[in-house]
């Protein structure tokens, strides 16, 4: 039986995680909007690893990364982006980046393929639609990807392409 589930499951693979530095957090004046939904393709390349999208703030803005297919650099951990609302109501982010074992930033890895990300618009818990920017391409001045964490995170819905 169990073998049966396993072969129904598709699992995608993620890089190795670690957390973000306390020191990674910058203020924000606005919490990210929700999640944006994704499908995610098919994994294009053997030892490639999925890095889901995030909300990257740019210019008193939110704009979605789109999540990617990317072969992770050797010997490096990522460290999704996280957001944070502190005890005295202050907005706290930290973009997801990849680190070295000490630490040390480490350029993100070209993407290889890249989610569909859905163009609706985003509307808020209250009903409102978010004022939010364009959609960016993944690369290297961008945030890098997402991932479950402890605390108040953003979150996406991905989507497994048929």
């Amino acid at each position: 039986m169990a073998t049966a589930f396993a072969g129904c499951a598709s699992r995608v693979p993620h890089p190795p995680y670690s957390a973000q530095p306390q020191s990674a957090l910058v203020e924000v004046v606005a919490p990210p909007p929700p999640g944006r939904v994704e499908v995610v393709p098919a994994n294009p390349k053997t030892g490639a690893v999925w890095i889901d999208g995030e909300w990257t703030w740019r210019r008193h803005r939110w704009a979605w990364t789109a999540g990617r297919w990317v072969i992770a650099p050797a010997g490096a951990a990522f460290c999704p982006w996280v957001f944070e609302r502190g005890i005295d109501g202050r907005l706290w982010y930290a973009p997801g980046i990849w680190r070295d074992r000490t630490g040390a930033v480490v350029s993100p890895p070209e993407p290889i393929a890249s989610a569909k990300v859905d163009s609706a618009a985003v509307v808020n818990a209250s009903g409102v639609i978010e004022v939010i920017g364009v959609t960016a391409r993944p690369g290297a001045n961008d945030g890098q990807g997402s991932a479950p964490s402890s605390g108040s995170t953003g979150s996406n819905a991905p989507v497994r392409a048929p």
